[in-house]
């Protein structure tokens, strides 16, 4: 008997701890870096890649002048940051698999060369 219950105890736990390591996995977000250099008005990176579904998007702008990161699929925006200067700020977005593009918003910077492509996978 005693061993029944000592089984079933070391089944009970093995079967949460599956649980508890899918649940983990399923909601923890794709992490996806963006920064801007101190000068030129461009992002660090022009293509980045993530998994489909909740991709979580930390930018980092080191510059005094002030920028965005906006995520779209044609004309339809998806997702956008606040507009900062020398800071970090994240945003969250869920996507399906296919090209997106992200870009910055404040006048003028994404016609001169502030935008890329997401890749999600």
């Amino acid at each position: 008997m005693r061993r029944l219950v000592l089984t079933l105890v070391a089944a009970g736990a093995l079967a949460a701890a599956a649980v508890s390591t899918a649940a983990t996995t399923t909601t923890t977000p794709n992490v996806v870096h963006l920064g801007a250099p101190v000068s030129a008005l461009k992002y660090d990176q022009k293509v980045v890649r993530a998994h489909a579904g909740r991709i979580k998007i930390v930018f980092l702008n080191r510059s005094a002048l002030k920028h965005n990161v906006n995520v779209e699929r044609g004309e339809l925006e998806l997702g956008k940051s606040a507009t900062i200067s020398r800071s970090t700020t994240t945003f969250f977005v869920t996507l399906k698999a296919g090209k997106y593009n992200f870009y910055c918003s404040v006048p003028g910077h994404e016609d001169a060369g502030m935008h890329g492509t997401l890749i999600v996978s």
